[in-house]
């Protein structure tokens, strides 16, 4: 029936000095400290969550660029969140650019994931600049 635990542990009244079991169902908040624990770390990984992004510039002077990188972590907005941007591009005819912004708020997808949309303008290098534009990718958070 408890294999091996005396029924009369269970009758001992909580005292923070007694250990606490990771599943115990009489966790002093009222919530056992692993399903706690679990939803804590749901919540920074939602907070923490990232996408991937890649593509190319579009043309100017004759030449593109690639880009290619992770965001930053989710930051929170009226609109949901955002994600940070930044980076240089691939190095093509002599030169790269940097650019740094921030993507739009999410656009939910059907199956409970989640996109962004950017769209924003390098730094100049070698006397122009290029235009980004396109989505990150999918991410559950």
């Amino acid at each position: 029936m408890y294999h091996g635990i005396s029924p009369k542990l269970f009758s001992v009244p909580y005292s923070k000095n007694l250990m606490q079991h990771l599943y115990n169902l009489n966790h002093p908040k009222g919530t056992p400290q692993n399903i706690e624990r679990e939803q804590q770390n749901q919540m920074k990984e939602k907070d923490r969550h990232t996408h991937a992004y890649f593509g190319a510039t579009i043309c100017e002077d004759g030449h593109t660029h690639l880009h290619l990188g992770v965001t930053g972590a989710a930051i929170e907005s009226k609109d949901g969140h955002y994600h940070k941007v930044y980076g240089n591009t691939t190095f093509n005819d002599e030169h790269f650019h940097y650019y740094e912004a921030h993507t739009g708020p999410p656009i939910q997808l059907p199956d409970g994931y989640h996109i962004h949309y950017t769209e924003f303008k390098t730094k100049e290098s070698n006397g122009h600049i290029h235009d980004i534009k396109g989505f990150t990718a999918a991410s559950k958070y």
